[in-house]
């Protein structure tokens, strides 16, 4: 494993969050949903901002992200299509992006075992995004279940 290699694209799965919530939030007009979404836009900038850190001390530049929020989706997600039209999709994508960060913070926990202050935080960021996950999953059950009672 390379710890460059793999920080960064962590930076970027972070971004990657961090960009789509924030994008999400001008649409947002339920004011629960939007301090939901405010807070997870906290705790991704808190996530991105690690990693910016840690690669800097490793003397690294933080790498550049090319072709917007559509290439970073096509990275991570592969074929899920970023339509965000109602909350139903919103939550739907939010499920895919928090499974897929948990499932590359798993992974990460286990390779940094050299790197006891990054495998700390590692962990830290996956419980965030298990509480995300959550949530994600709890409002998609609410909406589904409104849709489906009208």
């Amino acid at each position: 494993m390379n710890i460059i290699l793999r920080l960064k694209e962590f930076y970027l799965l972070e971004m990657f969050q961090l960009t789509l919530y924030e994008s999400q939030l001008s649409s947002i007009q339920n004011e629960y949903i939007e301090h939901a979404y405010e807070r997870m836009v906290e705790l991704e900038r808190h996530h991105v901002d690690f990693y910016k850190k840690i690669l800097n001390q490793f003397g690294e530049d933080v790498p550049k992200v090319f072709g917007g929020l559509t290439s970073l989706a096509g990275h991570f997600l592969g074929g899920f299509t970023l339509d965000l039209t109602t909350a139903e999709n919103r939550y739907k994508l939010g499920i895919a992006v928090e499974n897929k960060a948990i499932e590359m913070y798993r992974v990460f926990i286990m390779e940094t075992w050299e790197y006891p202050e990054i495998r700390k935080r590692a962990f830290h960021n996956m419980v965030d995004e298990e509480f995300h996950l959550l949530w994600y999953k709890d409002n998609l059950k609410h909406v589904t279940s409104l849709t489906q009672s009208t």
